[in-house]
């Protein structure tokens, strides 16, 4: 395996700048995912690593060998495509072993390492099937297992679950995060599902229109947005927004939020405050009935059960929030009621610059 680094990677096509100065180190082992939504920049990027696209400045490195000007069949790459890329005339045994069959490898040693890939994968009795014969979720497993069994130094996975039904999503990126455990794998994974990157990642590396936001473990990123983009991104339901007007005081400041006021603790911003901003509440710290240190009033329009919670669509002096409430206590449709959440669970962001406050 190897560490992969990213210096000012940029990539353009024609006037478009498609990556912007990318810079990342991702350790050896590492499971790091590319989040963002299209057009990004994150699969550019990974097709960068790859070799696939011809970069137009910066450089990568594996460990500390540059591979920026490295045909992809010399750095030592395997890539897992959304579309799975196997070849219909060929079993899940031809497919997963053609790569190795083109490095001239003896056919013991490519026999071995197949079955040892498929019995990780539980794709011992479809090893003789065409794909044509397989499942999605079966497909998407024999696309992993060709790249797996080349022992790659990185290996790089594209939207591998986004053409899966929803259940079997949540099957195989657990098959996904199990292996990648077992083969101490630098992974590079790429989505646009930000529950897939908190589940799957060591760290999560947030972008925006090729530009690089933010990056960290996936609580630090979702507890600790540095942006209103990141905010809204990360976290599902999203971040509740709302337009305040900020008046600093000693001891606290006051938002006015749809014409109620709250007052905050001073230290929670440090330097000046703007007159306006916008504040973010998790749906997830926003409680109805509950008694916290701040409260707003709402009315009721929309109750959403989903099982463990209920989510209550509230209008707040014309502005949509969502809460969550106890399923067995979920208010009806037009009532008022308070929604608690605690200070601490307050964000504040620049309306102008979006950077948190």
């Amino acid at each position: 395996m190897a560490s992969v680094t990213l210096q000012n990677l940029t990539k353009r096509f024609a006037e478009v700048v498609a990556v912007d100065s990318l810079s990342l180190s991702i350790e050896d082992g590492e499971f790091l995912t590319l989040l963002g939504p299209s057009g990004c920049g994150k699969s550019t990027a990974l097709n960068c690593i790859a070799g696939l696209e011809l970069i137009s400045g910066g450089t990568i490195l594996f460990d500390d060998a540059d591979v920026s000007r490295l045909e992809p069949h010399e750095r030592n790459v395997a890539m897992v495509f959304q579309d799975y890329a196997l070849y219909p005339h060929m079993s899940a045994r031809e497919n997963m072993s053609f790569g190795l069959k083109q490095q001239k490898i003896e056919s013991a040693k490519i026999r071995r390492q197949v079955e040892i890939a498929a019995d990780m994968l539980d794709l011992g009795d479809l090893l003789e099937r065409r794909p044509s014969e397989l499942s999605g979720g079966q497909r998407q497993r024999v696309a992993v297992g060709r790249a797996v069994v080349r022992n790659p130094s990185v290996l790089l996975m594209d939207e591998p679950l986004s053409n899966l039904d929803a259940a079997l999503r949540v099957r195989t990126r657990t098959e996904i995060k199990r292996l990648q455990g077992e083969l101490k794998a630098t992974t590079i994974f790429v989505t646009h599902d930000q529950e897939e990157a908190m589940v799957l990642s060591d760290r999560v590396a947030v972008m925006r229109l090729g530009e690089l936001q933010q990056i960290g473990p996936p609580m630090e990123v979702y507890r600790n947005p540095r942006n209103l983009f990141v905010a809204s991104f990360i976290g599902s339901p999203a971040m509740n927004f709302v337009d305040v007007d900020v008046a600093r005081g000693e001891e606290h400041f006051q938002c006015s939020v749809g014409g109620q006021t709250l007052a905050l603790p001073a230290d929670l911003v440090e330097g000046a405050l703007p007159d306006k901003a916008v504040m973010g509440i998790r749906p997830t710290d926003l409680m109805v009935g509950a008694e916290r240190d701040l409260s707003l009033k709402g009315e009721v329009f929309l109750v959403e059960p989903v099982g463990p919670v209920t989510y209550v669509d509230c209008d707040v002096g014309g502005m949509a929030v969502t809460a969550v409430c106890d399923p067995d206590n979920a208010p009806v449709i037009g009532a008022q009621v308070g929604l608690g959440f605690s200070s601490s669970r307050v964000y504040l962001f620049d309306p102008t610059s979006e950077q948190r406050l």
